[in-house]
């Protein structure tokens, strides 16, 4: 279940990749490269299937995050807009993917849904997202805010430096980092634990070269610090979580 150690990667990079205004619709293929936060979880390669992003005025799509755009507006200076979204969590573990996780339940991926406030002035992109569990698994919320910069390096090269806060509940903390006290067990050294919400903090960068119009390439690096309230878990041996992706792009 390495896959789920590079979530974020692929949802940050397909967020904040800025599309030229005519070209509402891109795919690719990529791969990516991940730490995973949980005790005796290996980090591994990963190569991730096609993707697609649309991004119209009613509507977007964004890898693992679907809105459909209730109030917007805007000028040349940007724009600024109100959705009504749904996202994948793809978080968890399976007991399998360490010996250390043996006798603990699975935790499964979810989806959330929610509110987002989004815009653009002038290179700056900033977002406030308000989620929940929308199906019962974690029955968390999450209130996510993020800010990045872009600016060209040359007329094909672009970088996006961002930072991300979050606010995490904890219901969902203590669903992927939790020990409940069936699970616990003294011979691996796993005692029942229950996070607190936390503040969880990200820092990224998106980079850009576009070959042409239509053909571009993407790489992305983030590092998520994950709070002391996530750390006193038996369950996790980091206290930064980083990696990369990289991804091909067509842009129709």
């Amino acid at each position: 279940m390495a896959f789920r150690g590079i979530r974020v990667l692929v949802a940050t990079g397909l967020l904040i990749a800025s599309l030229p205004a005519a070209a509402n619709w891109s795919a690719g293929v990529g791969g990516a490269l991940g730490q995973s936060p949980y005790r005796g979880v290996s980090t591994n390669p990963n190569t991730i299937p096609a993707f697609v992003s649309y991004r119209g005025r009613f509507a977007y799509l964004r890898g693992i995050e679907a809105g459909i755009n209730a109030w917007g507006t805007g000028g040349e200076w940007g724009g600024v807009q109100a959705s009504v979204l749904v996202k994948g969590r793809l978080a968890g573990y399976e007991s399998s993917d360490s010996w250390y996780l043996h006798g603990m339940e699975d935790r499964d991926w979810s989806i959330d849904g929610g509110v987002g406030f989004s815009g653009r002035v002038n290179g700056h992109q900033f977002s406030v997202q308000l989620i929940t569990d929308l199906l019962d698994k974690h029955q968390g919320q999450e209130i996510g805010t993020s800010y990045s910069y872009g600016f060209k390096i040359t007329p094909k090269l672009r970088m996006s430096p961002g930072v991300s806060l979050s606010w995490q509940s904890s219901d969902l903390l203590s669903y992927y980092y939790g020990v409940r006290a069936e699970e616990a067990d003294a011979s691996r050294e796993r005692w029942a634990y229950q996070a607190d919400a936390a503040w969880v903090p990200s820092l990224n960068l998106n980079t850009i070269y576009s070959f042409n119009q239509s053909h571009s390439i993407m790489l992305v690096a983030s590092s998520t610090r994950l709070p002391d309230e996530v750390t006193a878990s038996p369950l996790v041996s980091r206290e930064w979580v980083s990696g990369g992706f990289f991804a091909y792009l067509y842009r129709f």
